[in-house]
Formats: structure tokens, C-alpha cells, sequence
């Protein structure tokens, strides 16, 4: 009877140490998921201090965020993978990685679906992840006057109002807030529940591509969890967004300044409601000659993101953002 007790036991263990390591290799194998730091290899550091880093030019389909992304010789995403058509008139679109479509193909970004669903012009994506108002100005002034735009569309997301100073590109090409300074401590394990008394968590942190992979989906699912007890609350403990207005209506009053008088202010939701915010907001781009479009009324605070992600849109809900904003402006 111990005997087969002991056979069991050891058939288990055996069974379940065999689907660890499959799994551990597979991961290891196919890519899904790395034990380094794995970036993007789509920035490099920018030769104007004030943009910081920026894309890196003549891209051709190289993978980023489970994407491809591709550039045009002046490091700005394509719509497609090809060389951007002439003729049409030029509309350049400014934000960060809401706008510069994190997760979604070059055909599927903002600016790739304005272009699709308005056959007389083209839309120009100058939006990149992690740019605050200023990185956009100087963008705009280095890269996107001298093309002499008909038109701006500005993609406003609410982390816009205390983005703070640029970001940084550290050594590694990992994407950091402006205040980041390396540290000694590199692994972050699962601090909470069963998972935390688990012995030796910091070094699977740093050696184990399940781990690391088993510890994203908890976080996805905890992120969602939150989510979804924040849109029913909305009881939250967060710093107003208020004490923020003026001074980034001084970073868009200063940006207004370059823009042709063909402008738009475009307000993307996120996950509350910003009733007062919004209000506010409005009566500030309007006072800069933007016309606002508000998406809110189209979402609510709702906007449906990608399966792996709790903040960035869905390739759906790109494009049922881009016919708005063209039924709406056009009205």
C-alpha cells in the first residue's frame, strides 16, 4: 500500500515538474516570453533634447508590442508597411501611445483608419508611446511643419496633464519616467497572496520565462478586477486632475502657436468619467482654436482595449473612433 502511495506521489510530482518544463521551454522557444529584458528595438535616443527619444527611421515591419510597426525616413509610423500615397491633402496626428496605435497593426492605428475612411487626405501619424504635449511640439516643429499640414489632429489622454518632463531611453532601450534611476534590485515577484510565500520568487523572477509569463496574467486579471470596481465606484483615491489644467494650457497655448488654423482637439477616454475635467478641458482647447470632439460620447468611460491590455484600444475601437470623429467634424 506504501508502495503504490509512493508511485502515485512520484507519477505527480513527475507529471506536473514534466509540464513545467515544457512549458518553461516552449515559452523559451517560440518567444512569448523572455527571462531578459526584451524592448522593442524601435527608438533610439534623439539628437534634440527636447524630444528625447524618438522612432527610428526607414522601419520595416519590425515587431513591438505584439505588432509590427514601420517608419517613414523621418522616424513617423506608416499607415501600411509600404511608402505613404501623394496627392491627397496632409493631416497630421499628434499623441502618444493612444494615438500612435500601441498593440494594433500600421494599418490599424488612428491615422491609418482616418485615411481609410477619408479618401481626401492623409493622415500623418506623429504620435509615439510615452510623449507628453512638449515632446509633440517639438515634434511637430522639427518633423511636421516643413511638411506644411493642412490640419492637426491632437489626441488628448488624460496621464497628459502630469506627464511631467520627457521620458527617457535607458541603456537597454527600455522606455523610463524622467525621474528613473537604475537600481540594485531588478526582480519584481508576486508580493501578495499564496504566491508570495513561494521560496526563491526573486530568482524565478529573473530566471523563469513561466513565471514571468504566469505573473503577467495575474496582473492583467488583477488590472481588470480594478478596472471594472473603479467604473462602479468610482470611489477612488487619486490626485484631482484640476490642479493640472493651467499649466498644461500653457504647454498647448505654446504649441497652438505653430498650428495651422485647421485644428483639432480630440478627448479619449479612460477609465472615469472626468465630468468636471472635461468641461474645463473643452472651454481650454477652444480658447486655443481647436474644435473638440469629445469621445466620451461615443464610449462613455467604456472603451473596449485590447485582450491583452487594460489601457489601449482595440483595433475595433480605433476605427469606430475615427468615423466619429469624421461624422463629427464633418457634421
Amino acid at each position: 500500500m506504501r508502495k503504490d502511495l509512493l508511485i502515485n506521489t512520484g507519477l505527480v510530482t513527475g507529471s506536473i515538474i514534466g509540464f513545467f518544463l515544457v512549458a518553461e521551454f516552449g515559452l523559451r522557444i517560440t518567444g512569448l516570453q523572455t527571462v531578459k529584458p526584451n524592448p522593442p528595438k524601435i527608438y533610439q535616443q534623439s539628437e534634440i533634447s527636447e524630444i528625447s527619444y524618438e522612432l527610428i527611421p526607414n522601419l520595416r515591419s519590425e515587431p513591438a508590442y505584439k505588432a509590427t510597426v514601420s517608419t517613414d525616413q523621418r522616424g513617423l509610423r506608416l499607415n501600411s508597411a509600404s511608402p505613404e500615397p501623394s496627392g491627397r491633402k496632409l493631416v497630421a496626428v499628434l499623441g502618444d501611445s493612444i494615438a500612435f496605435g500601441h498593440g494594433v497593426e500600421n494599418t490599424e492605428t488612428l491615422a491609418a483608419q482616418l485615411s481609410k475612411h477619408n479618401i481626401n487626405a492623409h493622415y500623418l501619424n506623429a504620435a509615439v508611446p510615452g510623449y507628453q504635449l512638449g515632446q509633440q511640439t517639438a515634434t511637430y516643429r522639427q518633423k511636421v511643419e516643413p511638411l506644411e499640414p493642412e490640419s492637426v489632429v491632437l489626441v488628448f489622454y488624460w496621464n497628459d496633464l502630469n506627464a511631467g518632463l520627457p521620458g527617457i531611453l535607458d541603456s537597454q532601450g527600455i522606455l523610463r519616467g524622467h525621474n528613473w534611476v537604475p537600481a540594485d534590485r531588478v526582480c519584481q515577484p508576486i508580493e501578495t497572496g499564496v504566491l508570495g510565500f513561494i521560496p526563491g520568487k526573486c530568482w524565478l523572477d529573473t530566471h523563469s520565462a513561466f513565471y514571468k509569463a504566469f505573473k503577467k496574467l495575474m496582473n492583467l486579471k488583477a488590472s481588470k478586477a480594478n478596472r471594472e470596481e473603479e467604473r462602479a465606484t468610482e470611489e477612488v483615491e487619486a490626485i484631482s486632475l484640476l490642479e493640472h489644467l493651467e499649466e498644461y494650457e500653457q504647454d498647448l497655448e505654446t504649441l497652438a502657436q505653430d498650428l495651422p488654423d485647421n485644428r483639432t482637439f480630440v478627448i479619449w477616454p479612460d477609465n472615469f468619467l472626468h465630468t468636471e475635467e472635461r468641461v474645463k478641458l473643452t472651454v481650454i482647447a477652444e480658447r486655443h482654436g481647436f474644435i473638440v470632439i469629445d469621445l466620451y460620447e461615443l464610449f462613455s468611460n467604456q472603451v473596449e482595449t485590447l485582450s491583452w491590455d487594460t489601457v489601449h484600444p482595440s483595433p475595433q475601437a480605433i476605427e469606430d473612433a475615427a468615423k466619429y470623429i469624421l461624422k463629427t467634424y464633418y457634421k
